[in-house]
């Protein structure tokens, strides 16, 4: 079995693209779905220290941020405030099973 990928890799992957964004506050390479958030965050649990669905789904949203990718079309500094707010607790609720047998 070969390494596995690291986070900023999947979200490259997802959006299509061959590497970060040299100015991710400016310059945007790509949008994802909120549920392209959370699959990545479920494929990553292993390797995260995050207790809940939610806190690995915050750490995915702060590496999107970070390379320049947006979520559902906003910064995903928003989508992590709006996920503290319970906004995606319909959509979490969804994968919650995922989280705790993966």
């Amino acid at each position: 079995m070969g390494v596995k990928p690291t986070i900023t890799e999947l979200l490259l992957k997802a959006v299509g693209a061959s590497e970060p964004s040299g100015d991710p506050a400016h310059k945007k390479i790509g949008d994802l779905p909120f549920e392209k958030v959370v699959e990545i965050a479920l494929e990553k649990k292993q390797d995260l220290l995050a207790r809940s669905l939610k806190a690995a789904v915050k750490t995915v949203l702060g590496s999107a941020r970070s390379i320049g990718i947006t979520v559902d079309g906003k910064d995903p500094k928003v989508v992590s405030m709006e996920v503290d707010r319970g906004a995606y607790d319909h959509v979490l609720a969804r994968y919650e099973d995922k989280w705790i047998s993966a």
